[in-house]
């Protein structure tokens, strides 16, 4: 049947590090609360000047400046290896749509490629209205473009070979358009010493400014999550507003900062990214807007202009020092109840942590089979009381694929508490030709398995998030 290869899957899915966080527990202890610290587990630095990250799948896409657009796999973010690269002009930012990326190439205007094959991206539509285009962002067949003194421009790319100049919303005062978010018929104007500025664009013919604030600092960048805008604002820091009234944004949360300048911001879950220029990540805890509370920080050098979050991950556009790989390791927190149970929490989601206990000391971990419950943005187990005590622990793990070779085919299994991954396959590993496996999928004693027949004398497999 010939040989079945799957080392190189092996090497880039065994779990990174064994990341964990143990914690051992005494009755009527309280431990510190539950948050995440970043961990910086990958590098890549290929020249240029990054400004700005956007993540699909198992691929980052960085805004390298003069270097253009650079294309990483990420599918071990422990070694981001570049794949592509491109480069028409000065990318400042980027965007993700389908098989195309936006990208804010500064005085070359707005530029779009295909990105169908990363190892290979084609330029295949751009277009200029003067100025130095800073940031975009996709909604729909528009896309949304901050082109700095010009202000907000908004394209019809539903052809993409041919983006068409729909809308324009002109800076009537002081200002240069400097990031841009849309949710919904709003687009939010990081309008840099300007503040924040709200757009009505559900016409992108007619964009109607209907909104803005100013609390003084440079705002760079913005980002939208419900109701409330977050707002990169220099040295001001971090700006979070109440925008459920867009024509009247409330500010409602501020956390300064003693260094730095707060320069483009995400948010994932309870948890706002600040890239804060020569002062590294920061993150903060949102869950109670009104209050953005300081949980973690990391200073790898370079100066961070961008910032994107994926599954357990911070992809960090870091200057002239690159892309930065930050696992964002859940903390714990335990403490007893009334019933004599221990309340045990940790920050949702965190994919492939799992709560794992040693109660007897003896360094044999098992798994804590209660199913976490998400409480106030926090996951949740509840369960008896050791009591003698126990150690617990959150442990980072990432599926092993495991085959077996009959005279039928090939079954791939992997763990069922991993549901989020599919199976590919190569003929070569250094390419970007993975192809997902669609076989059905059973579930067998705790493992999903896919069974194939084998099509080629050598094939290389591997699982991939989705």
């Amino acid at each position: 049947m010939g040989d079945i290869l799957d080392r190189h899957t092996r090497k880039q899915f065994v779990p990174l590090a064994f990341w964990v966080l143990a914690l051992l527990f005494s009755p009527a202890e309280k431990l510190f609360p539950a948050d995440l610290t970043p961990v910086s587990v990958g590098h890549a630095n290929d020249g240029g000047n990054a400004y700005g990250v956007a993540v699909a799948g198992h691929f980052a896409y960085l805004a390298n400046y003069d270097d253009g657009l650079r294309i990483y796999d990420i599918s071990n973010p422990a070694n981001p290896v570049s794949v592509g690269h491109i480069n028409n002009g000065f990318a400042a930012g980027v965007a993700l749509t389908g098989n195309f990326a936006c990208v804010a190439d500064s005085a070359d205007g707005l530029r779009i490629y295909n990105i169908s094959n990363p190892a290979n991206p084609v330029s295949i539509g751009n277009t200029n209205n003067g100025a130095s285009a800073s940031s975009v962002a996709v909604a729909g067949q528009f896309a949304y473009l901050a082109n700095n003194e010009d202000g907000l421009r908004i394209y019809d790319i539903s052809n993409p070979a041919n983006p068409v100049n729909v809308g324009h919303a002109a800076i009537n005062i002081s200002g240069n358009a400097s990031g841009v978010a849309v949710a919904g018929n709003y687009a939010y104007l990081a309008n840099n010493g300007d503040g924040l500025r709200i757009y009505d664009v559900s016409n992108p013919a007619n964009p109607v400014n209907i909104g803005s604030t100013n609390d003084l600092g440079f705002a760079f960048g913005v980002a939208v999550a419900g109701n409330n805008a977050c707002l990169a604002n220099g040295f001001d820091g971090l700006r979070i507003y109440d925008v459920s009234t867009p024509t009247n944004p409330v500010g409602i949360g501020h956390a300064s900062i003693s260094a730095g300048n707060a320069f483009a911001v995400t948010t994932s879950g309870n948890y706002a990214y600040l890239a804060n220029f020569d002062d590294g990540l920061h993150i903060y805890n949102i869950y109670d807007p009104s209050n953005p509370v300081p949980v973690a920080a990391a200073n790898d050098g370079g100066f961070a202009r961008g910032i994107a979050v994926s599954g357990n991950y911070a992809y960090l556009a870091n200057g002239s020092d690159g892309l930065r790989v930050y696992l964002l390791q859940p903390q714990l927190t335990i403490s007893p109840d009334t019933n004599n149970n221990l309340v045990i929490t940790w920050p949702a989601p965190s994919a492939f942590f799992v709560l794992q206990e040693d109660s007897a000391g003896d360094g044999d971990w098992l798994a804590v089979t209660n199913t976490p419950v998400v409480v106030a943005g926090q996951n949740q187990v509840v369960i008896p009381q050791p009591p003698g005590g126990a150690n617990f622990r959150l442990a980072f793990l990432q599926p092993q694929l495991s085959l077996a070779i009959d005279s039928t085919g090939i079954t791939l299994s992997w763990p069922t508490y991993f549901p989020g991954f599919v199976p590919q396959q190569t003929g070569d590993p250094g390419g970007t030709n993975w192809v997902v496996i669609n076989n059905t999928r059973f579930n067998v004693a705790g493992q999903y398995q896919v069974h194939i027949r084998q099509t080629a004398p050598i094939q290389f497999f591997r699982l991939i998030s989705q």
